[in-house]
């Protein structure tokens, strides 16, 4: 045919099935790909390097005929000289998505980070961890920077800016290194990310907290525990309404503080528990894999006191502790300070319930590996921090040889002797 031209595009009839390609006369390669349900678009066709290819320019809607032969032309140049247009827009595209990977900021990637892996693998309350030392510590001194720009010095001045908190120092660097290593790993290298810049600095030393309550200490906890709920309902003016509400409130969050402490578990373990979790008859607790720290399923046999208590904590739904707005209690940071304070305890975490059950079950002669099953412990050198206090059965036992090193036992030998 001739020229192609724009009135014969318009005009050109589809083909009973398949497509049609009419090609100009002027400008070899160049010519209208018709599709039996009307589609146009505008091709050229080349060979190179002994290969035959097609290149679709563009689509009739966004393209005329003459802006199509220019661009045609513009491609012939190139495969005059070698060059093949479908590699050389392969070029142009990578290069484009590098550089608006080149210009996202550690902004974006935190927010892709939470949405695509924390969130999607991470309990909630790490996700909140995540997310309070970004909005903390990392963005706001390196949010508008690019993520690509990020280097190892940058990470590492900012590792050592928090050395008077070295747990929490420690604990960015790894979201950084976790941040740095999810988007490195993908192949389509989205982000211009090939290496982590977070690799190969060293950790602070962090000096394990070590607290756990005396038998005294305890005993003062449990009285604690009882007089709470009648002290923090008689203190509130309010109606006598509210304070059986407020009463029956602080009861729940007591109990979930003595699950804590007969059974071991973690806070997070005991709020969110329910009554199917528990079998009674049989004397186990199923902590279901998505509420353990080992995203596994955990059996654990329920003490004497456990059972009392769990026969003395009302059914009010599905969850043992019942929220006042959610599923079940989503916090006991408040009653936990309070009672704490009319316990005359200092310096004490819920979490030292858990060191506290350890210890005194170490401490009494259980072994290690015992008290590592009953933590839902899955690496021995978890439970070995509580190693030291199994010295008291060995030194118990040392006690039964007999004494012989006495003032005693040589005064009596020598008057025999005499």
């Amino acid at each position: 045919m001739a020229n192609l031209t724009q009135t014969f595009a318009k005009r050109v009839n589809p083909p009973k099935a398949g497509y049609k390609i009419h090609y100009d006369d002027g400008l070899a390669g160049f010519g209208l790909r018709v599709t039996s349900n009307g589609a146009k678009s505008f091709v050229l066709n080349y060979r190179v390097h002994g290969r035959e290819r097609r290149y679709t320019i563009g689509q009739m809607c966004a393209w005329t005929a003459e802006t199509a032969r220019h661009e045609a032309q513009r491609l012939r140049v190139l495969v005059d000289r070698g060059e093949d247009p479908f590699v050389a827009e392969e070029a142009r595209e990578r290069e484009a998505i590098e550089e608006e990977a080149r210009q996202r900021t550690m902004k974006d990637l935190s927010e892709y980070y939470l949405s695509n892996h924390a969130e999607v693998h991470k309990r909630p309350r790490s996700v909140a961890e995540d997310k309070a030392m970004l909005e903390s510590i990392i963005l706001p001194r390196q949010g508008r920077r690019r993520a690509s720009s990020i280097t190892h010095r940058d990470v590492s001045e900012l590792h050592a800016s928090l050395r008077a908190t070295p747990y929490r120092a420690n604990r960015v660097l790894a979201l950084l290194h976790k941040m740095f290593s999810f988007v490195a790993a993908d192949s389509t290298n989205e982000w211009c990310v090939t290496q982590n810049p977070a690799a190969g600095i060293p950790r602070f030393h962090e000096e394990k907290r070590e607290r756990w309550l005396s038998e005294d200490e305890l005993q003062r906890l449990a009285v604690a525990l009882q007089e709470y709920p009648d002290r923090c309902a008689t203190e509130a003016e309010v109606s006598e309404k509210q304070r059986k509400f407020l009463r029956k409130e602080a009861e729940r969050a007591m109990n979930a503080i003595r699950l804590s402490m007969v059974t071991g578990c973690r806070k997070s373990e005991a709020l969110t528990s329910k009554w199917t979790d528990f079998d009674l008859v049989r004397h186990i607790w199923t902590k279901p894999s998505h509420h353990t720290k080992q995203k596994r399923r955990e059996y654990v046999p329920l003490s004497e006191q456990a059972l009392s208590l769990l026969e003395r904590i009302p059914r009010e739904g599905e969850h043992l502790f019942p929220g006042r707005t959610g599923a079940y209690l989503r916090d006991l940071k408040g009653p936990w300070v309070r009672v704490c304070k009319l316990a005359g305890l200092s310096g004490v975490r819920i979490h030292d319930l858990r060191h506290s059950f350890a210890s005194h079950l170490v401490s009494s002669g259980v072994s290690l590996p015992i008290v590592g099953k009953l933590l839902g412990h899955t690496q021995p050198q978890t439970t070995a921090r509580y190693a030291h206090l199994a010295d008291n059965p060995l030194r118990e036992a040392a006690n039964r040889f007999p004494v012989v090193l006495s003032g005693t036992a040589r005064d009596r030998i020598r008057n025999e002797r005499d």
